[in-house]
């Protein structure tokens, strides 16, 4: 689909948006808590590909490139609404939250554990939330991670390190159960 999308193919531009915009409609709000705001982003950055499509490169995870281009687009979001110091971006306010209700009636432990999981997670720090959400939820590697939090992969290693660590001593588990659980909470509830 990018090859197409770099040769004009605006059939490709709408599968390519079909396909992504749903998980970055979600990671955008997690960001923004702002429907409105996130999807002018995401329209924006649909409207600078197409707009650059004879200039854009291959890429070989469209995912990931969209990931990070719009996380570039909500920092020029909150810098053109002066809301936000470009240096001082954050990302301050970067939610992680699990739908509870429709998808725990299967087990009471899962119930108990998922809780739990969500209570360690806020305790976490904004940028500790992104890194997991970014690592175990969207499956991103380490390097895509540190291009797109603007750390270097050292960087990102140790800061997914203290993010599990974190979690590890709040909810008093092994980090292999934990990474278990983060896993399972991706494949069973997260969307």
């Amino acid at each position: 689909m990018w090859t197409d999308l770099l040769k004009g193919d605006q059939h490709a531009l709408k599968q390519i948006y079909l396909e992504y915009h749903t998980g970055l409609f979600q990671y955008g709000m997690r960001i923004l808590l702002n429907e409105e705001a996130t999807r002018d982003c995401i329209h924006n950055l649909f409207v600078k590909i197409w707009a650059n499509h004879k200039n854009l490169k291959h890429t070989d995870n469209i995912k990931y490139y969209l990931m990070s281009a719009l996380r570039n687009e909500i920092i020029n979001y909150r810098t053109r609404e002066s809301r936000y110091k470009h240096d001082q971006i954050d990302l301050e306010t970067f939610m992680l939250d699990f739908s509870v209700e429709s998808v725990y009636i299967r087990k009471e432990e899962i119930n108990e554990q998922t809780e739990k999981l969500v209570g360690a997670m806020n305790q976490l720090t904004p940028r500790q939330k992104e890194i997991i959400y970014l690592r175990y939820f969207e499956e991103l590697n380490y390097d895509q991670i540190a291009d797109m939090m603007d750390i270097t992969v050292k960087g990102a290693y140790k800061l997914s390190a203290r993010a599990l660590d974190a979690l590890k001593e709040i909810m008093k588990i092994d980090k292999v159960l934990l990474i278990g659980m983060l896993l399972s909470a991706k494949q069973n509830y997260w969307h």
